[in-house]
């Protein structure tokens, strides 16, 4: 019986950092960005860099992110952020857990 008062405990303080570390819409606009930053940072040399200047310049990819409308869908303890844009053609729907994403698709 104490066990499973124990577990009990464990559980909903785990809960608990859950609900208070699920993310928000500003902390995946700032995941956006940094990923965005990033990229432009990656490919910004050589041939990559020629196709960016092509596409708009070095914020082709933030104008990228940026343009994708995401919805998010809060379940108070994990948070699924999802896009129906035609322009991306990956990393439409993110999960969002601890302030931490993960890309689902």
């Amino acid at each position: 019986m104490k066990t499973i008062g124990i577990f009990i405990i464990i559980i909903i303080i785990i809960g608990a950092v859950m609900y208070v570390t699920n993310p928000t819409m500003d902390n995946f606009s700032e995941y956006l960005n940094k990923k965005a930053d990033r990229n432009i940072e990656k490919y910004s040399s050589g041939t990559e860099r020629l196709a960016e200047e092509m596409l708009g310049g070095a914020n082709a990819t933030t104008g990228t992110y940026s343009k994708s409308n995401y919805e998010r869908t809060d379940f108070y303890i994990f948070s699924i952020y999802e896009s129906d844009s035609s322009v991306l053609t990956y990393g439409k729907k993110y999960l969002g857990v601890f302030k931490v994403f993960f890309k689902l698709e």
